[in-house]
């Protein structure tokens, strides 16, 4: 067992100093069967988006008991759960709006306080409503990135507290993928401040758990994303690596690797399909492929060697594509093959996003759009307009195929 360390979070007396944020006396059993159905959503179906790499689950259990007396953290939970069955088209969609007010207005004053702004509590609580952040770009179009901004304040100001095997660890993995998620997206570096003991130990390749091999990864491509799009506005506490030492990392990695990454299938893509069948049976390995693999297709794009001009550049630009479809269609292939962990389909969104105009064929093209409109679907991921800015960059008419019209699913896996 690995050690547990004490919380980061407040005392007794200081959570009773602050009765808008703490309730003396557990909240449970709720006295509302809705808010009840909320939560165990969020258990059951939600928090398995955040406890990828977390073997003691701790959004799904300690998250959950630690919302019987703090109201943003229970808050925040009845907010993402209203928010994602209200896309899904079986709850109130208003009732989302509701819960997130009333976390603002107890979180915003909190945060300007230093006792309250180290609460890990709140922490964990902010993690979540960037989860309901991402969700809410699907009715206004624009991603704030307010929370995110949150998350940047408390690790830049208490990131050196921070122990392993503590809700505020966990917290900060979800929150740096969630960063990994906004640069890919977005074509930039990765700012989020980096817990430095965490992060260097992650830059390992010694002997380890898979779990730390999945945050190697995640490390990994944060680094291959700063070296990328780094310029002035990458986080000045993060190593610059050059593309060279990157790449020799990138392979070091799946060469050390543990057997239990061992894909349990593996099934070529066969005439008309569009991936691989790939699956694993753990949330951990999924993970950490998919965001090797990531890095891979950014080293790949971003390879210094590549020809400048002439015969030499058109040749060299062929061969980068295919390897770039190719990995596109390994990251896909994971992420159909284990949709038990949703997760696995917002990264392999990431990387069509990224990626998906690289495929000049119709039925790859199909297939990826299926990708996305299964994952929006599915699981409430907005990705519309990542479908239509495909379809412009592919030269598709508006009217042979909208963003919501669908195809058979199972047609071009």
């Amino acid at each position: 067992m690995p050690p547990v360390h004490p919380p980061l979070t407040l005392s007794a007396e200081d959570r009773a100093a602050h009765p808008n944020i703490y309730t003396p006396k557990s909240v449970y059993p709720l006295d509302d069967e809705r808010e009840a159905v909320l939560l165990r959503h969020f258990v059951q179906n939600l928090a398995i988006w955040l406890d990828l790499c977390e073997p003691s689950h701790q959004f799904g259990t300690i998250v959950p008991q630690r919302a019987a007396n703090c109201t943003v953290l229970l808050n925040a939970i009845l907010a993402l759960s209203s928010k994602h069955l209200a896309h899904l088209g079986n709850f109130d969609r208003y009732a989302s709006d509701h819960y997130h007010q009333e976390c603002l207005n107890a979180l915003i004053p909190m945060l300007s306080h230093e006792d309250t702004a180290a609460d890990e509590n709140l922490f964990a609580a902010t993690i979540i409503l960037r989860v309901w952040e991402e969700m809410e770009f699907k009715h206004s179009g624009f991603d704030s990135q307010g929370y995110l901004l949150g998350i940047h304040a408390f690790v830049h100001g208490h990131g050196h507290k921070i122990e392993p095997n503590t809700l505020s660890a966990a917290a900060f993995w979800v929150g740096l993928r969630q960063e990994i998620y906004t640069a890919t997206i977005n074509q930039q570096p990765v700012k989020a401040p980096l817990v430095l003991s965490l992060a260097d130990s992650a830059r390992g390749l010694g002997p380890a758990e898979d779990q730390d091999w999945a945050n190697r990864a995640v490390i990994h491509c944060v680094d291959v994303l700063n070296f990328c799009f780094g310029g002035k506005n990458t986080n000045s506490l993060s190593p610059r690596f050059s593309w060279e030492e990157l790449n020799h990392w990138n392979k070091e990695w799946t060469a050390r690797l543990p057997p239990s990454y061992t894909a349990t299938l593996y099934k070529e893509r066969g005439p008309g399909e569009a991936f691989p069948q790939i699956w694993h049976h753990s949330s951990w390995h999924v993970t950490g492929i998919q965001h090797h693999i990531l890095a891979q297709l950014f080293l790949v794009n971003f390879d210094p060697k590549i020809p400048r001009m002439g015969g030499q550049r058109m040749e060299a630009a062929k061969t980068i594509n295919n390897r770039v479809c190719e990995l596109v269609r390994q990251i896909c292939g994971i992420g159909l093959g284990n949709d038990w962990t949703p997760p696995a389909m917002f990264t392999a969104c990431m990387a069509i996003t990224a990626f998906g105009d690289r495929f000049h064929e119709r039925e790859d093209q199909k297939a990826l759009l299926d990708m996305l409109r299964r994952t929006e679907k599915d699981h409430a991921r907005p990705t519309e307009a990542v479908q239509r800015q495909l379809m412009r960059s592919w030269g598709w008419n508006s009217g042979q195929v909208t963003p919501n019209t669908t195809t058979n699913d199972d047609s071009y896996r």
